[in-house]
């Protein structure tokens, strides 16, 4: 019966590791990363920040000439870091 159950979510397991995603290949697919709304990534997006944050440039820390646009935002949209 252990054997059962074992093999049983075994198998559940490798479905669901292995359907359904593409790695990030997609054209349309997203450009974003979420951590439970404490980390949240997104490439190439060159939005504005919002008023509310504590928004930090990547151009303001250091010089940089190949600016890729990735925003990442901490603990809910408290703190945001551009690259842009």
């Amino acid at each position: 019966m252990r054997i059962k159950i074992i093999a049983l979510l075994s198998l559940s397991f490798a479905a669901l590791v292995f359907t359904g995603c593409d790695g990030g290949s997609a054209q349309m697919g997203p450009k974003e990363a979420h951590l439970l709304g404490v980390a949240k990534v997104e490439k190439a997006s060159y939005q504005a920040t919002r008023p509310a944050t504590f928004a930090v440039s990547t151009d303001e820390l250091y010089t940089r000439k190949n600016f890729d646009g990735t925003k990442a935002t901490f603990l809910w949209g408290l703190f945001t870091f551009t690259d842009y």
